[in-house]
């Protein structure tokens, strides 16, 4: 039997992204036989990347010439962040044979190349919290240390419901603006909309989850919405302005490629000062009506949770999403954080 290879993929080599795109589709399925897939082209662009503040590298699990597995090492690609993410998919045929553990081995490895210090990693764990993905993931040293809930909702949304819920919600910020923009980041927004998202990740509730705040820049923003379009996808957001014109809300969510049929939800974020105004359902419920509007081929949006993120939780039930799977945040420390060189610019 041949020796399992793992080496990176070459974004722009069609025979490494077609097998690429045929191990995470058939592994994705396998799990979850309606789940919408990352299209070829997200992959290419997202492994492709340089420029937009974060790192994606893809490796292949060959034996011989075919490939039976894969992952995606991800992070932050500044010198001074502790934590990155690996993610794993193993052809079906071949699961249960190893692949997955050499592959965990190897992407916690070149995260230690990378210098950092926190592997996370995010997987379906089943209604009950015990499925085989998180047994698998305690066997190999991750400790589970949030749970998020996986919600759908069908589109069109109801725009008699999001028209109810908009009212309802208006005559609590009247002090406020809400634009909606389909596509790009416009330069006038750019600057407080990359300095809110940067707190996206302190905000929301993450229970044990090493977290760290965002340090994306205009220019980065920039270059991830050209990583955006050039994967086929379109940007829809939402912003909450205040009477200076400042971003203090927004929800952005990607409208995957023509002939696919779902878009993702990012995220939806008021500012902790701005709160009580009821914002958070306003800019859900423009950013539904635009998708609506001008995607009307879109069948499901998809956004994900903690469980304990009440409030955006309880937004998310109003206007009608459905839970559809519970995931798993798992976590494991790789090098002690004190040791030199923790933190090395990975690229």
């Amino acid at each position: 039997m041949p020796t399992l290879v793992i080496r990176p993929v070459d974004p722009l080599d069609d025979a490494d992204m077609d097998a690429f795109q045929e191990v995470y589709a058939a592994a994705e399925r396998a799990e979850d036989p309606d789940t919408p897939l990352y299209s070829r082209e997200d992959a290419v662009a997202m492994l492709s990347s340089r420029d937009g503040g974060y790192r994606w590298d893809g490796f292949g699990a060959f034996l011989g010439d075919t490939m039976v597995g894969e992952s995606l090492v991800t992070g932050d690609s500044r010198a001074d962040v502790r934590t990155a993410r690996l993610w794993i998919w193993v052809d079906p045929h071949h699961a249960r044979r190893g692949v997955g553990t050499q592959l965990v081995a190897h992407g916690e490895q070149q995260l230690r190349s990378w210098g950092r210090a926190v592997c996370q990693a995010q997987t379906r764990i089943g209604a009950d919290r015990s499925g085989p993905n998180r047994r698998f993931a305690e066997r190999l040293g991750y400790t589970l240390v949030n749970t998020e809930v996986e919600r759908r909702l069908a589109l069109p949304a109801d725009p008699t419901l999001l028209e109810r819920l908009a009212a309802d919600a208006a005559p609590h910020h009247t002090a406020y603006d809400v634009r909606v923009v389909v596509g790009p980041v416009p330069p006038d927004l750019a600057p407080s909309y990359v300095a809110l998202k940067n707190r996206l990740s302190l905000e929301a509730p993450s229970g044990e989850l090493d977290v760290e705040a965002g340090q994306d820049t205009v220019a980065e923003l920039a270059a991830q919405d050209r990583d955006l379009r050039a994967s086929g996808r379109t940007r829809v957001g939402a912003y909450a302005l205040d009477g200076s014109g400042e971003v203090v809300g927004y929800a952005v969510a990607a409208a995957s490629a023509d002939g696919a049929d779902h878009v993702d939800q990012w995220g939806t974020l008021v500012h902790p000062a701005h709160r009580g105004h009821r914002l958070g359902m306003a800019v859900k419920c423009a950013q539904l009506r635009a998708i609506g509007e001008r995607f009307p081929t879109k069948r499901l949006i998809t956004t994900t949770n903690a469980e304990t993120n009440r409030q955006m939780v309880a937004i998310n039930e109003a206007l009608g999403f459905e839970v559809r799977e519970i995931v798993g945040d798992f976590q494991k420390q790789l090098t002690d954080p004190e040791t030199p060189g923790h933190g090395a610019d990975p690229r």
